[in-house]
């Protein structure tokens, strides 16, 4: 595993070891007589205890375990990279979309399949380890949070694993408080499988396309053929090689259309003082598809650099999405994440105003200097770009590329509708019902 050369031949390519890739790599390489290569462009090390404790956010540019993205506006667009993918430097909420987000994905996705492929993940005993934060484990903030928004809405038990309209204590994809990763719950179980050849520090730069037909990858001088190329490389990175590739026709041009869920952040200073807990531990998600996020303390407490503000709570906008964009420049993909709509701008900021009014309640009069709150000029982002390739239109239910043989997508950029909480658990369940269905095809 890591440097050294490239085989010449696989059946299967698989691009990027993230949240998606790892499930990918496990399945497909089930079968003894399937040779899969799984190419990352991340380091060739496993994340340390130190990277995935749940504490600190590694996603910086001196990481080693990020990758930095330009954005149009200024924003800051960041995605991991090596063995597990985001889900090795992400805050560990690992929530499932609401049942009814499901209403629009093309047949072969109805709930009864989605609800086997997240229960693989998140049922007591599934593989990344999923919980929800304890009330002994809680922030202040977030306690308060739950007792403030309690009296008018409906709060889930913690072991139910469907969000609701109300008040939803945070599931963690954890052990303890170190990150359950991609990586480790399929990645290291397979890796010493003789059929499956994993390789680190490799950047794959395009797939290798003859008109419709895709026969292998390209990185740099090197070029490895195959039966099947599995992109898995995020949506951004997906979208990067994609578009490298020249194949404007299948992917509808030169310019790949993503949604996003921006964000506005509430700022306070705090008389409290504690412990250093998991970021993100209960949201509220409402009537009118906003999420309402009680961070436990101030970013910079996880993120190195940061110029220390106050807590914060984040109010975004989960459906429809912003749209954003995804195209070649002279540095490599650029991303604009646009502007946000008038009607979702307004929705925000009633959102945000009743957060002001929260931080300004009995229940939190201990806790914030009123005086403090701030709200963020800036309508930032949530780091959870999506649906540039959706299934139902340019890829099938199983991810393969509309009009192309040999290629297949497994991450966000297939996701074919808006749902209310984050991706995360959603894109690694598709690829778990994913990596089954081609498995059980051959």
């Amino acid at each position: 595993m890591g440097h050294g050369g490239l085989p010449r031949t696989a059946d299967v390519v698989v691009v990027g070891a993230g949240s998606a890739g790892c499930v990918l790599a496990e399945r497909l390489s089930r079968d003894p007589a399937r040779s899969v290569l799984l190419l990352e462009r991340g380091p060739a090390r496993w994340p340390s205890d130190a990277v995935r404790d749940l504490r600190t956010l590694p996603i910086t540019a001196d990481s080693g375990y990020a990758v930095q993205h330009p954005e149009a506006t200024g924003l800051g667009v960041v995605r991991g990279s090596g063995f597990g993918g985001s889900s090795a430097v992400n805050g560990g909420y690992f929530l499932r979309w609401h049942p009814d987000d499901f209403a629009d994905w093309p047949t072969g996705w109805g709930l009864d399949e989605v609800t086997t492929a997240y229960d693989e993940l998140d049922r007591p005993g599934g593989t990344m380890g999923v919980s929800a934060f304890g009330d002994d484990e809680l922030s202040d903030a977030a306690r308060r949070f739950e007792d403030y928004w309690g009296q008018w809405m409906p709060i889930r038990p913690p072991d139910d694993p469907w969000p609701i309209v109300g008040v939803n204590r945070v599931r963690s994809n954890r052990a303890g408080m170190l990150r359950m990763t991609a990586a480790e719950a399929y990645l290291r179980p397979a890796a010493r499988r003789p059929n499956l050849v994993i390789r680190a520090a490799e950047q794959v730069d395009a797939v290798v396309a003859s008109g419709r037909i895709v026969s292998g990858v390209r990185l740099g001088d090197d070029v490895v053929d195959c039966g099947e190329v599995v992109l898995c490389a995020g949506t951004l990175g997906t979208a990067a090689i994609l578009l490298r590739s020249g194949l404007d026709t299948a992917i509808g041009g030169d310019v790949l259309t993503v949604a996003e869920h921006r964000e506005v952040l509430v700022h306070y200073r705090t008389r409290a003082s504690g412990s250093r807990t998991a970021l993100l531990q209960s949201v509220v998600h409402t009537q009118d598809d906003l999420e309402i996020r009680c961070y436990s303390a101030d970013l910079a407490d996880y993120i190195d650099g940061l110029v220390p503000v106050g807590p914060a709570v984040g109010v975004a906008a989960m459906r429809p999405g912003t749209p954003g964009t995804v195209r070649l420049g002279a540095t490599g993909a650029e991303v604009d994440l646009g502007a946000v709509a008038a009607d979702v701008a307004d929705r925000m900021a009633n959102g945000v105003a009743a957060v002001v009014e929260m931080l300004g309640s009995s229940e939190f009069g201990d806790l914030v200097d009123e005086r403090s709150v701030t709200v963020d000029p800036v309508i930032r982002t949530s780091q959870h770009a999506w649906g540039s390739m959706p299934m139902g239109s340019r890829t099938d239910p199983q991810g393969a590329v509309e009009g192309v043989r040999g290629l297949r997508i497994v991450d966000g950029s297939i996701l074919p509708a808006p749902g209310r909480s984050g991706p995360h658990a959603t894109v690694m369940m598709a690829a778990c019902r994913i990596g089954d269905l081609l498995t059980s095809a051959r």
